[in-house]
């Protein structure tokens, strides 16, 4: 599934480096793009539920997921 994910708290490229290196390295994650407050990856819940990645979003710093939906 593709999503696309609204993230508050992130102000410039080490917050983007953060959360890269945090979700990167999630089984079934893939990034496709992220930027300052926004990500859109390409997720495969058998390996890693969505409810994990928020979770690995927010311990990568003083980030908080605002919200998400489903694309393509």
């Amino acid at each position: 599934m593709r999503l696309k994910i609204d993230i508050t708290g992130m102000h410039c490229d080490h917050c983007v480096r953060a959360v890269r290196d945090r979700i990167g390295s999630l089984p079934g994650v893939g990034v496709e793009r992220l930027t300052v407050g926004e990500a859109i990856v390409e997720l495969d819940e058998t390996l890693t539920p969505k409810a994990d990645l928020f979770t690995a979003i927010r311990r990568a710093g003083d980030y908080d997921v605002a919200g998400f939906m489903v694309i393509g």
